[in-house]
């Protein structure tokens, strides 16, 4: 009986393509959360706040405030790093990238708190009911399946 071992190193940018149009911020201001309890991961979804033009992650598509519509993804190729929920709770945190406009990007790493997906409906109900992959389409922020790997040699039957 031969046995089969294979291994699979996933080496995939979460950027897949960037557009002409391609637009980063470089020095984004995240908000202070005083109630933050987790570091905010590279690779998540944010939303901005209209009054002030901080950003905070995507977490509530029935925000009143802006944040109801997702508007860029933070530092996605894990440059910086994540952020210790400490820091998001001491105060602002300067000099964040975000990528705002213009990239295809692979939809499994991107990160989207509190239990939401590509599919949550915001403003459902409404005239203006969308998807957050539509939201992020007319972004130019396209979500991208980029599942890699091969059928295994011998697979089982």
């Amino acid at each position: 009986m031969a046995v089969q071992n294979r291994l699979d190193i996933d080496t995939r940018p979460m950027i897949l393509e960037e557009l002409p149009s391609c637009k980063r911020l470089d020095r984004a201001v995240i908000a202070q959360d005083a109630g933050r309890a987790d570091p905010l991961l590279s690779r998540t979804l944010m939303a901005k706040i209209a009054a002030t033009g901080k950003w905070v992650s995507y977490t509530d598509e029935t925000a009143t405030d802006g944040t109801a519509f997702p508007a860029g993804i933070y530092d996605p190729e894990r440059s910086l790093g994540d952020i210790a929920a400490a820091d998001i709770v001491a105060g602002d945190v300067n000099d964040v990238p975000i990528i705002i406009f213009g990239a295809l990007f692979d939809d499994e790493k991107l990160i989207i708190e509190n239990s939401k997906t590509l599919d949550t409906v915001i403003g459902a109900g409404t005239v203006q009911a969308q998807t957050v992959a539509d939201a992020l389409i007319k972004r130019s922020l396209i979500p991208q399946s980029a599942i890699s790997g091969s059928q295994p040699e011998n697979p089982a039957v």
